[in-house]
């Protein structure tokens, strides 16, 4: 038992690594008493110790990440190596001595002292012999080698491609068939109100986004995932999570903090280099420039808050956000694959044939099931010759090809599909429907007329649409009554006319400039609406199309 019981034991193959060890040691010239660990004298001068430690570590489960030298303890947590924990960690694998019996020969036990811990551990001698991790996994995750062969990365540290797989993960088998492992997922999944085809087809994408991540492209710039619920209670968290548990066995949320705050979490989620980032049932709109780097920028850089330190790291966080009626910017939907849940009735009545939550999710027998079926997702790729996706988006083209063509090749949809996205964003498109279709009574038999920003809001007062923008009709008559300054009669008989507060006028210019030269369609009428050179103008001109 090392004398530090939180201290990371010997791994399940420690005979291996020992002799191992032992080899390496020999190999340098380090003195190996039979069976025993290597001897290491503890010399005054730490540089000529830090040079007969540097092979040893090589070949023990310490690594560099993001200029930080990183463990697992017992418990496959991840943990920081520093001056108070090297001495006892070292000592499990190497016998420090302090000198020899001058009799016998016979080493004589010591112990690192905390300052020549510190002092080994910023050796560059030392920092040499560190191997360095480029990702962690509590599962064995797929890979393609370099000679074409898609196998399963090994448990410890695999050199070719610098990813440690903790000891003791889940396994699960590779022999069960295509048909299976989507019939499978859809057993899991299929009583969720997916809203069409490409929809399903994201989900399985998100499905196998952190499975794939070591595949060709999966260390490529990727989107985010998001779930859009047109009411609470149709699944968005659940099929979430159902992403999350198979390779990480949990489903750990962050909060969607205010701007700053929100920075600083996710400063410290990327310099600790986690796998996601899950931002649940998020309301209003996703706003972080933070957020908006992590999904455009390989690496993040800058000034460690709080103190004078500058960091440089790769951006590894899978994006995960779900959230009802949520609203995105343009932007912000280029950057996100998004699953579009439409509750049509009462949710809690909603019959399920296999109920899923957190209990079950977070189970051996699950995980093991669910990682089977992805795994065959991926062989049937690999097994057709490794096809791309027929559409990307830009930006996230090399990912894509990839993970787009494993679901294709699988027979689902294209998930990076655009066509249905906007639809999917933005929750008041009905109400935009139901205003354009105003706008052409309005018109009659014209082809072309000019609408002012109050000719709009009155039309939706009207018809009691956007009112979170505009207001209501009675707000409207009091707006009337107020700016003409009406008394008596004319007060008794004011009508709307469309006058709008200065926050109601912000608020309904942002919505209704969204749609500047987009071609909506009422009753098989397609007009223009506005035009883009007047986007910052009062005056929208609306022009129907030939049909």
């Amino acid at each position: 038992m090392p004398e530090n019981p939180d201290l990371q034991p010997p791994p399940p193959d420690a005979v291996d690594v020992s002799a191992g060890v032992r080899a390496i040691a020999a190999a340098v010239g380090i003195h190996v008493a039979g069976e025993g660990a290597p001897i290491v004298k503890i010399e005054e001068n730490l540089n000529d110790v830090a040079g007969l430690l540097a092979p040893i570590v090589a070949r023990l489960d310490l690594f560099e990440s993001n200029g930080e030298f990183v463990f697992y303890d017992f418990k496959g947590e991840r943990r920081l190596m520093d001056h108070r924990v090297f001495g006892t960690w070292i000592a499990d694998y190497v016998m420090m001595a302090k000198g020899f019996e001058k009799e016998t020969g016979i080493p004589i036990q010591g112990r690192l002292r905390m300052d020549e811990c510190s002092v080994l551990l910023a050796c560059e001698r030392f920092r040499q012999g560190v191997r360095h991790i480029a990702g962690v996994n509590r599962v064995r995750l797929p890979v393609i080698r370099a000679d074409g062969s898609l196998e399963k990365l090994p448990w410890g540290y695999d050199a070719e491609t610098q990813i440690y797989t903790i000891h003791g993960g889940l396994d699960y088998p590779t022999d069960i068939s295509l048909e299976s492992a989507k019939v499978g997922l859809g057993r899991v999944d299929g009583d969720f109100p997916f809203s069409d085809a490409r929809s399903i087809a994201v989900q399985r994408a998100a499905n196998l986004a952190l499975f794939c991540k070591h595949l060709p492209g999966g260390k490529a710039l990727r989107p985010g995932f998001l779930w859009l619920g047109n009411t609470v209670g149709c699944g968005k968290s659940v099929l979430a999570k159902s992403i999350l548990y198979p390779v990480m066995g949990s489903a750990t949320t962050a909060k969607m903090k205010a701007k700053e705050d929100l920075d600083k979490e996710l400063e410290a989620f990327v310099r600790a280099g986690v796998p996601y980032i899950f931002l649940d049932n998020v309301y209003g709109g996703i706003n972080s420039a933070s957020l908006d780097q992590l999904l455009t920028s390989k690496r993040s850089t800058g000034r460690a808050l709080g103190g004078h330190q500058l960091f440089d790291v790769e951006n590894t966080a899978l994006i995960v956000v779900t959230g009802n009626r949520l609203e995105l910017n343009e932007d912000a939907a280029r950057r996100f694959l998004v699953v579009d849940l439409f509750e049509k009735g009462d949710a809690d009545t909603r019959e399920i044939a296999e109920r899923l939550d957190d209990d079950i999710m977070e189970t051996d027998a699950w995980r093991q099931s669910q990682l089977a079926r992805l795994w065959a997702l991926v062989a049937n790729w690999h097994a057709q010759g490794k096809p791309r996706s027929t559409t990307v988006l830009s930006t996230y083209e090399r990912y894509g090809e990839m993970l787009g063509g494993i679901v294709e090749a699988a027979g689902y949809a294209c998930p990076f599909q655009k066509a249905i996205i906007p639809d999917a964003i933005l929750p008041d498109k009905a109400e935009f429907a139901e205003l354009v279709t105003l706008l052409l009574q309005e018109m009659a038999e014209l082809t072309e007329k000019d609408f002012t920003l109050e000719d709009l809001a009155k039309l939706a007062r009207s018809a009691q649409i956007f009112q979170k923008q505009v207001g209501t009709q009675a707000e409207g008559v009091k707006l009337t009554i107020k700016e003409g300054d009406l008394k008596g009669l004319e007060r008794s008989s004011a009508a709307d006319e469309g006058l709008l507060t200065s926050s109601h006028r912000s608020a309904f210019s942002k919505r209704i400039v969204r749609e500047i030269g987009s071609q909506p369609t009422s009753n098989g009428q397609q007009i223009e609406f506005g035009r883009r050179e007047q986007s910052r103008k009062a005056t929208f001109t609306i022009r129907r199309l030939p049909s």
